[in-house]
């Protein structure tokens, strides 16, 4: 395909992004413009950095996903996952993920508050109080803030939206007081999502 070709298409595609834009469209298409400059910045980077190392990241871990405006009923949005993936390494691009959702739905997991961690916000406080530094009173503000509004939020695992992801997906924290990855949910969990992924993709 030759470089005309190519730079009619593009335009074209752009030229049906803006249309969508126009449209001012909610739920999932709420952050489409986000979505679409997120998704060419990632692909920019992966196609220039090269990047072949990547963090390792455990089973049960909690992660931010940008899983990008899709078709239909796949899953859309930036939404909070937990890893399934076994025995990952630094060498591993890709994550297999069920998305989390406040939405409770025959179909989910009712888990429990994942992300308002009270022993984590009271670590947080705590070294709010012993700090003097503006800086860090106001990065530490910004992840209570953000987690405060997680309070009442229970969490639910839907296992229908199994995915697989890339690394480069994974949304950077907050800044370096936000607790998410250090949260981990418990065996029983795990458990729990085990047992249903098992009943919905096979037939053991």
């Amino acid at each position: 395909m030759n470089k005309e070709t190519k730079h009619k298409k593009l335009l074209n595609a752009h030229y049906n992004n803006i249309q969508i834009s126009d449209f001012n469209l909610k739920d999932k298409y709420t952050e489409f413009e986000n979505s679409k400059l997120n998704e060419s910045k990632t692909l920019l980077y992966e196609i220039k950095v090269k990047p072949n190392r990547f963090k390792r990241y455990s089973r049960g871990k909690i992660v931010k996903v940008r899983f990008g405006v899709n078709i239909g009923s796949e899953f859309s949005g930036d939404h909070y996952a937990i890893i399934i993936s076994k025995k990952d390494t630094m060498n591993n691009p890709i994550l297999h993920v069920i998305p989390l959702t406040s939405k409770k739905h025959n179909y989910n997991i009712e888990l429990d508050n994942l992300l308002y961690n009270i022993y984590e916000i009271n670590k947080l406080k705590k070294l709010l109080d012993k700090t003097n530094d503006k800086n860090t009173i106001k990065k530490i503000n910004k992840c209570l803030k953000y987690y405060s509004n997680k309070k009442d939020n229970i969490s639910y695992a839907c296992i229908k939206h199994l995915k697989t992801i890339s690394k480069l997906s994974i949304c950077k924290p907050i800044n370096e007081f936000d607790y998410i990855n250090n949260i981990k949910i418990s065996n029983n969990m795990l458990k729990k999502i085990d047992e249903e992924i098992v009943k919905e993709y096979t037939i053991l």
